[in-house]
């Protein structure tokens, strides 16, 4: 079993967000290679003089990536992963939001009902942070959302387009 090949691992979630932002007018300058485990941001993207920053996660699978590891379980339920990967990445935006106070920071996940959840938990606080998010369906759609107002009605797609 290669989760590599999975549609809503990191590295492929990565790939449609950089092909959505490409075909949308920008320029991605950076991609993480997540096979290698790179570190740094995930996806650095620039047009005309606005600069995106994106932090990617995947979600869970259920068996490792590891070959020597592939034919077991792993004991965490994916949905308590999904949890602990979708405050990491919360945490990555606030770094990056200090250092690039002018950049636009966005999340980037696939979308699965726990993240939605998550989101959903989180909405206000993002509101407030100015934290974008972009979701990724299994058929490669990009939904991009900037975050204004107060409440989720209040949500907007972002507009990725020039």
């Amino acid at each position: 079993m290669d989760v590599t090949s999975d549609w809503f691992w990191e590295g492929n979630v990565v790939e449609t967000i950089a092909r959505s932002l490409i075909l949308d007018g920008w320029n991605v300058i950076s991609k993480a290679d997540t096979r290698s485990r790179q570190r740094g941001t995930d996806i650095h993207a620039t047009r005309n003089s606005q600069t995106l920053l994106v932090e990617v996660k995947g979600y869970p699978s259920k068996g490792y990536r590891d070959p020597s590891r592939a034919r077991e379980i792993k004991p965490t339920n994916p949905t308590n992963q999904a949890q602990q990967w979708y405050s990491h990445a919360l945490l990555k935006a606030l770094r990056l939001q200090t250092k690039y106070p002018d950049a636009i920071v966005a999340l980037g996940f696939p979308d699965f009902p726990r993240y939605r959840a998550l989101f959903d938990e989180t909405h206000g606080g993002l509101i407030k942070l100015g934290i974008a998010m972009l979701t990724v369906r299994a058929d490669g759609t990009v939904e991009a959302w900037r975050l204004n107002g107060k409440d989720r009605e209040s949500c907007e797609q972002l507009r990725l387009k020039g």
